[in-house]
C-alpha cells in the first residue's frame, strides 16, 4: 500500500449521421444507471459472398460489441423471440417481430459489393433501430483493419454515447506496475485484458503510474542511483521524460481533471507532505504542513479538493482538504489502516483500502459526506482501487490467485473479474478514451 511504501522509504471513421447530442434516451440517476436498455443485437452479415476470412472478422467485432456492450451497465441484452428467417435476410429492414422483447436493435452489414473496395478499404456498416417506432434511429460505416478489437470497440463507444448520452470505456486502457523479475516496469493493458504492452525498460522499480487525463502520458516514480524520482513517459513512443527530481521522495503522483497539474508526495522538508506543480515540473506549492505523514494525494472531479492518507490522529486515515490546504477534514474514521484513497469521476464517492483485524487488505467506498461505507472485497488481499472514467467500474490489484493480478469490478463490488495473466500487477490507472482506428 502507498503509505507502507513511503513509510518504509486508429485510422479514421466516417462520422455517424445523426448528431451526437441528439441522445436517444439517457436513463441515469445520482450519478448510476437507472435502468438498463433492453438492446438485441443481430448476427453481423454481408449480403454477398466474401471469403470465409471476413465472415470470421465481422463475427469477432459482434462479439466484442456485445462484451463491451454488457460491461457498460447500460444494456441488459434479450434474444431473439424465434430463430431467424430468410425473408428477414433478404429484407432491407430488420423483422422487427423478432425483437419484440427489445427497445433498441443493433445489426451489422459489410456494405453491397459496388461500396465494398470503396477507397481500396473495407466497412462495417452499424444500424440502430427504436423497435417501437420501427425506425432507423442511428447508421455509421467503420472502416475495417486487422485490429478487429479496435474496431469493436470503436462502434461500442459510438453506441454507447448515441443512447445514452454518456462516453463508454471500451477504448480505454489501463496502467499498471508490472514485476519484471526482480524488478517493475510500467506496462498498459485494454480495459478487457487484450494486448498487454510494456512501456519502459529502465530496470529498477518502477512505482504508481498515474494517466493523463487530457493526453497519452502516464507520471509513475522510480530510483536513480539515490532517489526516488519523478518521471513521465509517452505511450506513442515510449520516451521517458524526468520531471522532478528533488531530494527524497518524489511519489504517488495524481493528474488534476484538467491535466495541467501533478498533485505528489515530497520528504523534501524531511516528512512526507503532498505537493502541486504543474505538469512542466515548476510551480510547485505546498498543500499539507503537518508533522505526520500525508501523502496519496486523488483530486476531486472539480480540481478543487485533493483526498490524501494521513496518520496524524495516530493511524493512517483518508482525510479532504481544499488544494490551497485549507478546511482539511477527516473522512474515514471506521478501520485502523485505511490508505489508498481514489475519488470517483461523478464526485460521489472515494474509493479506498482498509487493513481489517482479520484477512488482508480489503477495498472500501465511502461517500465523501463519510457516510455509507460499504466493503467490495472480501478474498484476499485488495489493494491500489483506480475509477474507470465513466465511475461506474474499479480496478483494483488482488492476490486471491496466489500472485497480484489486475481485477475490475462494478461500483458496487459486483462481477469482479481478473483482466491480467501477468504473475505480478500493481498500482492500476484508468486511462481516458484512447481512440486506435
Amino acid at each position: 500500500m502507498h503509505a507502507i511504501i513511503i513509510i518504509l522509504l486508429l485510422s479514421q471513421v466516417s462520422p455517424g449521421q445523426v448528431p451526437p447530442e441528439e441522445v436517444w434516451l439517457k436513463l441515469t440517476t445520482a450519478g448510476k444507471p437507472k435502468r438498463q436498455i433492453r438492446l438485441g443485437i443481430e448476427d453481423f452479415i454481408s449480403k454477398e459472398q466474401v471469403p470465409e476470412s471476413l465472415k470470421n472478422q465481422i463475427r469477432e467485432i459482434k462479439n466484442v460489441v456485445e462484451q463491451d456492450l454488457i460491461f457498460s451497465l447500460h444494456f441488459n441484452l434479450v434474444s431473439p423471440i424465434e430463430a431467424i428467417s430468410l425473408d428477414s435476410v433478404k429484407s432491407k429492414i430488420p423483422d422487427f417481430n423478432r425483437w419484440a422483447t427489445a427497445e433498441v436493435l443493433l445489426t451489422g452489414e459489410l456494405l453491397a459489393k459496388e461500396f465494398l473496395f470503396w477507397k481500396g478499404k473495407l466497412y462495417l456498416l452499424i444500424r440502430v433501430y427504436d423497435i417501437g417506432l420501427k425506425k432507423e434511429i442511428f447508421n455509421n460505416s467503420y472502416t475495417l483493419s486487422k485490429n478487429s478489437r479496435a474496431v469493436a470497440h470503436k462502434i461500442s463507444d459510438d453506441v454507447i454515447k448515441f443512447l445514452t448520452g454518456e462516453d463508454g470505456v471500451s477504448q480505454t486502457k489501463i496502467a499498471f506496475s508490472m514485476k519484471t523479475g526482480r524488478t517493475k516496469e510500467i506496462a498498459i493493458v485494454d480495459y478487457d485484458g487484450f494486448n498487454i504492452e510494456q512501456l519502459t525498460t529502465i530496470g529498477k522499480l518502477c512505482l504508481f503510474p498515474d494517466w493523463s487525463p487530457k493526453d497519452r502520458c502516464i507520471a509513475f516514480s522510480s530510483y536513480d542511483s539515490e532517489n526516488l524520482n519523478l518521471y513521465l513517459v509517452d505511450i506513442k513512443d515510449g520516451k521517458v521524460k524526468l520531471l522532478s527530481s528533488i531530494n527524497g521522495l518524489n511519489s504517488t503522483p495524481s493528474f488534476s481533471p484538467d491535466g495541467k497539474r501533478i498533485a505528489l508526495t515530497l520528504t523534501k522538508d524531511g516528512n512526507p507532505e503532498i505537493y502541486i506543480m504543474d505538469v512542466s515540473g515548476h510551480g510547485l506549492k505546498r498543500v499539507t504542513n503537518n508533522f505526520a505523514i500525508d501523502t496519496s494525494p486523488t483530486w476531486s472531479p472539480t480540481g478543487r479538493e485533493i483526498a490524501f492518507v494521513s496518520d496524524r490522529a495516530g493511524s493512517p486515515q483518508i482525510y479532504i482538504t481544499d488544494i490551497d490546504g485549507t478546511d482539511v477534514r477527516r473522512l474515514t474514521f471506521d478501520g485502523n489502516y485505511n490508505t489508498a484513497p481514489a475519488w470517483s469521476p461523478r464526485g460521489d464517492l472515494i474509493t479506498y483500502v482498509s487493513q481489517l483485524d482479520e484477512g488482508g487488505p480489503q477495498i472500501f467506498i465511502i461517500d465523501i459526506s463519510g457516510e455509507n461505507q460499504v466493503q467490495l472485497t472480501s478474498e484476499g488481499s485488495n489493494e491500489d482501487p483506480h475509477w474507470s472514467p465513466d465511475g461506474l467500474h474499479i480496478v483494483f490489484s488482488s492476490n486471491r490467485s496466489g500472485v497480484y493480478k489486475l481485477y475490475t469490478m462494478r461500483w458496487d463490488g459486483g462481477e469482479q473479474r481478473v483482466i491480467t495473466s501477468t504473475d505480478g500487477a500493481y498500482s492500476p490507472s484508468w486511462s481516458h478514451k484512447l481512440e486506435r482506428l
